[in-house]
């Protein structure tokens, strides 16, 4: 069965959206709309989080310690409280083995905003070689 000659043309010549009805760009350009809204809300969302992370209100480092016994280390601590509240450091001891020799939470009194040292001696079940500030709140 063949067709017409007319007819076999002016359906070849069309494009998909002339044939079935479709405008070109309408849902495209929606879509691109509503992708870069949900983009731009979670970059934003990420860039936030990267910024509050990366500003700690509190935090503990250690400076010194020093084997007294091998029931005792003299810890010295440096603590950074930009408003001056109260906190509480936990400082964890270990053994060569990397076992857990003693752990400690020791209270930093409210004070100065800034930088605070504090010294302490810290209980061990056996000698400690290696002491480290855990966290701070």
């Amino acid at each position: 069965m063949t067709q017409p000659a007319g007819a076999a043309e002016g359906v070849a010549g069309q494009t998909l959206d002339e044939r079935y009805g479709r405008r070109a760009g309408s849902r495209t350009l929606g879509m691109r709309v509503a992708v870069g809204a949900v983009v731009a809300v979670l970059l934003g969302y990420l860039m936030w989080t990267a910024w509050f992370h990366s500003q700690p209100t509190l935090s503990g480092k250690l400076r010194t310690y020093d084997v007294i016994s091998p029931h005792e280390v003299r810890v010295t601590l440096d603590v950074f409280r930009p408003d001056g509240v109260a906190a509480t450091c936990t400082l964890r001891a270990q053994a060569s083995d990397h076992s857990v020799v003693g752990e400690d939470e020791v209270l930093v009194a409210a004070g100065e905003p800034g930088t605070s040292s504090l010294t302490t001696v810290l209980r061990t079940d056996r000698e400690a070689t290696s002491i480290s500030v855990v966290d701070c709140s």
